[in-house]
This record gives C-alpha cells, structure tokens and sequence, in this order.
C-alpha cells in the first residue's frame, strides 16, 4: 500500500507496505501489517511528514486536547522548500482488529488476532530524493560504548544531550496471562497500553553507514537506525531498523510508532528539505516527494527482505491508496545559490602539458542557513568552459585506453569498479556538509559514444568518489565538448539520474549537498596543455539550481601563467622559428633517392600553418604510371573514421608516393601518428598536387581523417616545383593538435630523381605561423627557410646529345621554307643546359613576318594570339607518360627580338626560351637556362610560307649548307659542331 505525499513529500507518505517474496507466493499477511488510512481515522496507518510543530490545539468546539500533525492539520505542514523544519516524523500503526464487548458476566474480550503476529521484523524507510539528514550538525555524535551504558544491569546511555536528535514515542501493548486471552478493563474494552517517550541519539555510526541513530526501549532494549544513500540511484536517503520479536521476549507488541525529529538540531541543519518546488499535482512529479515504507512481520518473515538496495522485482506498487492532496513546496525564488569555480593550470609554463585542477565550489554556512533560513540550492547542472587555448593534449593518448560503461560499474551497488588503470587520468574529492569525511577517488576516461565533438560524447569522462567508511560510492558521468576550431572546452556535468521507484527523475545531477567538488588531472597523464601566453586566462561557465530549473547562474574565474623568459602576452608575440631540412638519401646526380622533409615546433612557439617552399632545380619526380587519387576518393577520405581509413584506404596504393608522420602534443612524449602521401591532380591551379592523409586515431579516441594537399606547382622555365599547402589544422576533432613535427618521406621506388648538376644549391621558402589567429590566413605570420642541398658525381655522367635539322619546302631566293629540328638525348647522361643554333647566312631572318606578338602575360594565362603562333614543338620525357605539346610563340621580350618560346603542354607545363638574333647575316637561336630535367627526344617544327621566320637569301641547293651547334649539359659538359651540314630536302 502506498499513501499520497505532502508537502515534502512527508506527509501522509507512502505506504509502502509489501514483504517481497522471490520464488513461491507473496505471504498473504503482508498487505495487512500496517492498518490502513481512512478518513474516520487520520492518525492511521503509515505517515511522515515535515512540520513547524508536532500538536495543535483542538478548537474548544470539539472538546480539549492537542491534535498531532498528520495529514487532519495541514495549516502544521512545513512547506518552505531548502528549509530546517522544526518537526520531522514517521510513524506507523500495526493492523489490529477492533475489540468487542464481552458478554455479561464475562471478564475477558473475545479473541482477537494477536498483536503478536503482526510484530515488525524489520522496515525500511527511504526518504525523497533532495531530503537531507546532516549527522554533523551535532556538536558530536555518541560513541557506541556510551550509548551501551550498563547501570545495575539496564542499559542508560551516557550520551552527551547535544547528540539527542530525535525522540521515540511507542505505544505498547502488553500481553496478559493466559495464551489467547486480554485482559479487559471495562468499560473501554480495549487492551492494556503502555506509552513511552524514548530519547534518540546521533551515534558514531559503523564503517559503512553514512550515520547512525539509536534509542533504548524500557532500558533494556537497544535499537538502531541503520542508515545508507542509495548512490546506486537517485541518492536518496534510507534508514532500516531490525526488531527482535518483542510478543516472544516480553510479551509486549508495538501498537504505534513515532519518530520525532529536531529538524533544528545542533547547528540547525539536520534536517533540510529539497530544494525543489515542483507541483505534485502534475504526473511526471507525482510521487517525487513520496516516502516509501517497507516491513516485514514475524508472522510473515521475508529472508530477501531489501536492506540495501531494492532489487528491480521488488518495487513497490506504484497505484496510490492514500487520502488526503499533494502539497507542492514554496519558496524556491528565495533559495540562495552562491556557486563559483577555481582553475589552476598547475604550471608556470606557456603551451605545456597542464596538471590542472579545477574546482567548483557552493558555500556553507550554518549561521546563516541553519534555522529558519534556507540553504544554497542543490546543483542541478553545471557547465565550466576552459580558458581559450587550454585544449586537450595529443601527447595524453599515448598508452590511453577508455573504460566502458560496464566497467565502470554505474548503478551497480559496489565499492570497486573494473575500470583499466590506463584510463585513469586524474583524482577527485568531494566535501560534503553530511559527510564526516570527503569522498575521495578517480577521474577516468569513458568510451567514445560519438565521433562528434561538440556532442559531449566523444571526450566522456567518468567521475568516482567513494569513501568506504562513510558507505558512499558516487559515479557521474561528465561530457566533454570541444570546439572544432579553436579546441576550447566545455565539460558538462547534468546526469540523469534513475530512481527504483519512479524511473527516470527530472534530469540533473543528484539532489545532495556539496561544499566542493575538486578534480585534479595526473601530471604525468599530459591529458591537458596550458594556454599560449601569459595574459590572463579566464575560464567561465554556468550553473543551474535545482530551486530555479532554466535559471543559470553565471560563474568565472581567471589566473595568469608567469611563463618565465619566455612569456608573450598576446598571440602574435609568440615565437616561429621552426626547424627546416630537406634532403635526399642518396646525392649521387641523377639517382632516383627518397627525399625527406622535416619540419620541426619548439615548445611555445606559433603554430605551423602554411608550408611554401620551392625544390631545388632539377630535383623531379617521375610520374609515368602513377595514376592520381580520384578527387572523389579524396572526399571519401576526409569524411572517414580514421579507423575505417586505416583499415581500407580510400586512394589505391598506386597512387602512393611516399609515407607522412606527425608528432603532436605538449611535453616530452609526443603522439606519433603516421600517414600516407599519395600524388593527385590539378588543385588550386596548380596541375598536381600531393594529398597527405593521416587517420586521426589516438588511444581510444577516433577524429576522423585528417587531408592537407599541397599544390605542386612546376615553374615553366625552371621545372623546379613549389609545394603549397593547405593550412595545416591547428585544431582537429577539437582537439588542440600542438605540432611538433611533420615530417615527409617521398620513397616511392623511381619515384624522386636528383639533378645532373651539382652546383650548391638550396630548398627553400616560407612557412607560415598562426601569428595572431591561428584560425585567420590573413594574421598569419612568415618565417623564411632553406635547407642546402648539393648532389655528386656530376662529372661522372656523360653528354652526348645528337641534333638533326632539316630544311624543306622552296629553296629559291626569297623563299620561306620550313625548319624541323630533333634533339636526341643518351639515357643516364647529363641533361641539357644550353642549345645554340647558328644557321648559315643562306637563311636569314625575315623581319618583316614579325607581326604579331604574344605578351608575357598573355603566355602566362595561356591567351596568346592565334597570330602569334610561328610553329609547334613536342617532347618526350622519361618522367611522363605522354608527350609534351603545344604551340612556338614570338613572345615579348627584354631583347632587340622577341623571344622563341616553345610551349609544351601536358601533364605539366613547360617553356623553352629561345633568344633569337642575326649572326653574320644567319639566324641564331639560344637556348638558356634549360630545365634540368631527362628529356629523351625534343621536336621543333618552324612553320614555313607567310609564318616563317627564315628567309631564303640564295637558292639552298646551289652548294652545301652548313651551320654551327653548340650544346652544354647540366654537368658543363659540351658537344660542339661547328659546319654541320643541313640536311636540304628538297636538294637531293
């Protein structure tokens, strides 16, 4: 049976009246223990409530006396939500049936059932959620040797009179001789009753109880309050006495029962309502504020009595059997709530693995909130934002393992948990009014139930603070949020609590009281970096009252990192030197070699963002039958788990170029991730690029994938390619990546191919830092680098090239004919630096077909003049899969002449400048400054007629033509041929 609560949910309480029977039927009693509450009998049956005094004054209308606070005087309930009632009680009435009048002449009632069969074994009182019972508002509480005080063989305790919280009132009846018989006292008809007023004293309670209460029945009789919180819930709190079977012993039975309490008692909080005004009137709060009562009888003993935590089977039945209305509590907007919070980052050091410590705080004061005054509301939720830059530290994964929630042992009443003790990352203590000592433990990680970051429930951590001594084992678990672009966090604690009896309860943390709650982080966890400068910085958040739910209360606190001499106040004040080198395993010239590249962070220093460098000459890579990573794949990669990455790459292996390797994190044990370059294409103008991709996979955490492409740009005059990154993420999954190093190895098989000329050289560039925004290109700042490099053995190679020219169409005077010239290249010699072509004064330039002329930067854009166009060229490289192409151009120039460029297109684009002059009356063609790169037959077909830049000055075929070569390789080598001799087709 239950009854209907009241004000705090005390008041004509629950009736929670079944003993639970596990295998076989319920005992058929066990309803019928406490007798029930009816209107015609108000004092009845089980009640607690909460009260400003215990009696009130009967009106003289109905006749003198005092009338006890129960559910008939409501005007004594005690309502003022976060308050110190005056009065608290419980009481219960044992089931008895009404006595008759004997018969005349008899001396004895008629048989009624015996008191005796309805003795309570044992009951269990559990109070609402947020009702509080403080055993350290005493002065002290009595030891048990104290309270055993044996005088002349009866038990008087010598307890101190301040531990005296409560008062016992027992309304007795006394067996008389003869088995089945009463003795009757006429005219009342009724059993001899025996009351007594019995004092209750807060004891020194046993390792495990939380507290512990105690009072002595006719000086003979010790019985004890055991008490518990049922932490495996909803924190409620519970007291459970065990009688011994009194009809047996003394041939006494309990008629009535009633514990009194000094709500006052002591410092004036021993007792403290919940700090919540939510109308029972409403079903989802209906029985929130209801006590529950439990018993079992000597005529219906129980062994799976619950006298700890109630298994799920035996919840009481929720159907209300009550008199009397609910009774919402008042006073809510009163309530004060004074929370603040502390952050230490434990460390005097900018941008380093941070042991902070981060506290919340809610004052307690009893001068102030004992009394008639109300107490700090509960904690409802409650949100602290770290300080900007105060991010989770890459460098924490190493050796990081997460304890799932079975492990963890949530709503499972024990003292020890299963998690791993790699997924402890730091302590908690928890102090607590009640609590004569803090409740002290761990902080874990939790399993990942989200790759989301900004959900919480990505970073979950799980919080632990015990204290076997006090019986308390608290488990909450907190959610995390970062920010995906500056990795600020968030931690979130607002569990959802679930009660035995009513299910889930309003979300929010438990509904007990708190002074402080301090969590401090393993230093040697690195699970956390401290900020990047030594202004102030401020960590802010929220919390919310149980009194007030919606209103949030602000909170912040701030502290400055002293840095030493390293201690910039802003961003853009932070150093950037990073470390740069680049090189080749092996400088033999034109050797394929894997070629590295390194970039190093120094602790404190701005972040790596954008890396521009440019590789030394001749330095190429050769892309015949290497397909590109499809754009699509690309895609597909960066919306990946890093894991499924890991497990199947997105791109084929045979686009993969080389390996990529990440060290991130503060401290001295970075978090090494490893990656994979694979060449794709055209990106960001550039015609190639090379993708980076790293999954993101640290200890339990998965991020996702992270891509960063560098555009590869080739110079058309030099070959030489200029790497431009994207930026380089700062924050990834919001977690504060702290680079330490990226380090690039290109060790594809043939893949990287040294120069042929070993003149010193350099690969150099800019790499930017964060400046003042890491997260905004234009505050980014510019640090030069370059690294030498020098290959050997130049001399080694050979160089001979072998060049035929021909000359067909007219051969008349006057005439323009056609010009086809073939550069043959020997495989492993050295490549072409320089090529001068003196043609014999016969063929002479023909100003006059100088008309249109193609601007510089129309080549650049690829918009020069058809007009412009004076013949087609082609090239056939070991690098490349097909041939260069495209169209030889009159470019404008710094020369007397327009220049000769030959444009070949492709898979790359190169230009060959030729600078073209008259010598002794022939035309003269240089080529300066060629690429350094294998090109194994080159073609240049100068068109004839009106686009001929020649002009016959004789007839061709009247004597032998001859003109003047001269060839340099890359390693300075030189082939020269002086009076070659044209081949003049159409002369033979």
């Amino acid at each position: 049976m239950r009854g209907k609560a009241s004000p705090v949910g005390l008041l004509t309480l629950a009736i929670a009246l079944c003993v639970f029977a596990f295998s076989g039927p319920a005992a058929a009693d066990t309803p019928d223990i406490i007798q029930p509450q009816t209107p015609e009998n108000f004092d009845s049956g089980f009640q607690s409530g909460t009260c400003t005094a215990d009696t009130k004054a009967e009106p003289a209308a109905e006749g003198p006396g005092l009338k006890r606070c129960s559910s008939e005087t409501p005007e004594l309930f005690f309502t003022t939500a976060a308050g110190h009632p005056q009065i608290g009680f419980t009481q219960y009435t044992i089931e008895h049936d009404p006595y008759t009048e004997p018969a005349p002449g008899v001396f004895f009632a008629p048989i009624p059932p015996t008191l005796a069969e309805h003795t309570i074994k044992t009951l269990r009182t559990d109070l609402p959620p947020g009702l509080t019972v403080n055993p350290e508002a005493t002065p002290s509480r009595c030891p048990e040797s104290s309270f055993m005080n044996v005088v002349a063989g009866k038990i008087k305790p010598a307890c101190d009179p301040s531990t005296i919280t409560s008062e016992q009132n027992i309304t007795l009846v006394k067996n008389q001789p003869g088995p089945e018989q009463w003795a009757v006292i006429p005219p009342t008809f009724a059993p001899p009753v025996i009351s007594t007023k019995i004092p209750v004293y807060n004891l020194v309670p046993k390792p495990g109880e939380p507290a512990r209460l105690g009072f002595v029945v006719n000086e003979a009789l010790p019985v004890f309050l055991e008490t518990e919180v049922n932490w495996e819930d909803d924190f409620h709190e519970s007291f459970t006495i065990k009688l011994p079977n009194t009809a047996e012993v003394s041939g006494v039975s309990t008629l009535v029962s009633r514990l009194v309490t000094n709500g006052r008692s002591g410092n004036g909080t021993y007792l403290t309502t919940p700090t919540t005004c939510f109308d029972p009137n409403e079903a989802a709060f209906e029985s929130l504020y209801s006590t529950w009562f439990r018993a079992e009888s000597y005529g219906a003993p129980n062994p799976t009595f619950p006298t700890g935590s109630t298994p799920v089977e035996g919840k009481p039945p929720k159907e209300p059997q009550e008199t009397g209305e609910y009774v919402k509590q008042t006073g809510c907007e009163t309530i004060p709530f004074d929370p603040s919070i502390a952050v230490s980052p434990g460390t005097n050091a900018i941008d380093s693995p941070a042991p902070a410590t981060v506290e919340a705080k809610l004052p307690f004061n009893p001068t102030t909130e004992g009394g008639a005054n109300q107490s700090q509301s509960n904690v409802r939720t409650a949100e602290v934002t770290m300080p900007a830059g105060m991010g989770l530290n890459p460098s924490g994964a190493n050796g990081l393992v997460a304890c799932t929630d079975a492990q963890f042992k949530k709503n499972v009443r024990t003292y020890t948990n299963e998690c791993p003790a790699a997924s402890d990352i730091g302590s908690v203590e928890v102090a607590s009014p009640p609590l004569h000592e803090p409740l002290e433990g761990d902080v874990y990680v939790g399993e990942p139930k989200s790759n989301n970051p900004q959900s919480g429930e990505l970073f979950r951590i799980l919080i632990e603070a015990k204290s076997e001594a006090e019986g308390i084992a608290t488990r909450l678990v907190g959610n995390v949020k970062a920010n995906p672009v500056t990795g600020q966090l968030t931690a979130v604690l607002d569990d959802q609590q679930e009660s035995q009896f009513f299910g889930a309860l309003p979300k929010g943390l438990p509904q007990v009281p708190f002074e402080s709650v301090k969590i401090h982080f393993d230093g040697s966890k690195d699970v956390l970096t401290s900020p990047p400068t030594c202004s102030p910085a401020e960590a802010t958040g929220q919390m919310e009252p149980w009194s007030q739910p919606g209103v949030q209360k602000p909170v912040s606190t701030s502290f400055t990192i002293s840095g030493g001499a390293n201690c910039p106040k802003t961003l853009a004040e932070r150093k950037f030197t990073p470390p740069y080198t680049a090189a080749s395993d092996n400088t033999q010239a034109k050797a394929y070699s894997p070629f590295r590249v390194h970039i190093g962070r120094p602790d404190g220093q701005q972040e790596l963002k954008v890396v521009n460098v440019t590789l030394p000459k001749g330095l190429t890579g050769k892309l015949a039958g290497i397909p590109y990573c499809a754009e699509g794949a690309l895609t597909a990669a960066a919306a990946a788990t890093g894991k499924a990455e890991a497990a199947s790459p997105s791109c084929s292996t045979d686009s993969r170029i080389g390996s990529v390797s990440v060290e991130a994190g503060t401290g001295g044990n970075p978090l090494s991730l490893g990656g994979t370059a694979y060449l794709a294409g055209p990106y960001k103008g550039a015609p190639l690029s090379m993708a980076a991709i790293t999954p993101a996979v640290a200890g339990p955490y998965d991020l996702g994938t992270v891509v960063v492409r560098a555009a590869l740009f080739v110079n058309p005059k030099t070959a030489q390619v200029n790497a431009v990154s994207d930026p380089i993420p700062d924050v990834f999954g919001g977690v504060k990546l702290d680079l330490r190093s990226i380090d690039v190895n290109v060790d594809r098989n043939q893949f990287m191919l040294n120069p042929t000329n070993c003149t010193a050289q350099t690969s150099s560039g800019v790499i930017n830092g964060g400046g003042a925004n890491p997260a905004d290109p234009a505050a980014f700042s510019s640090y030069p680098v370059s690294a030498p490099f020098q290959v050997s053995g130049c001399n080694k190679l050979g160089f001979k090239p072998k060049l035929h020219v021909r000359v067909s169409g007219p051969t008349k005077r006057a005439k323009n004919p056609r010009i086809r010239a073939i550069l043959v290249a020997r495989e492993g010699d050295a490549n072409l630096s320089r090529a001068a072509l003196n043609l014999p004064s016969s063929l002479f330039l023909d100003q006059s077909h100088i008309k249109t002329i193609c601007t510089r930067p129309q080549l650049a854009s690829q918009t020069c003049p058809k007009a412009s166009v004076y013949g087609q060229a082609e090239a056939k490289s070991p690098l490349l899969s097909d041939k260069l192409k495209g169209p030889v151009y009159l470019v404008s120039s710094d020369h007397k002449l327009p220049d000769l460029v030959a444009d070949l297109r492709g898979q790359v684009r190169v230009q060959a400048y030729g600078v073209i002059s008259t010598k002794h009356g022939g035309l003269k063609t240089v080529f300066n400054m060629l690429p350094d790169v294998p090109v194994k037959k080159f073609i240049l077909n100068m068109n004839g007629g009106r686009k001929s830049l020649v002009i016959n000055s004789r007839n061709l075929c009247e004597k032998k033509q001859t003109a003047v070569l001269n060839l340099k390789g890359q390693n300075g080598k030189r082939v020269k041929r002086n009076k070659f001799r044209l081949n003049i087709s159409a002369c033979k």
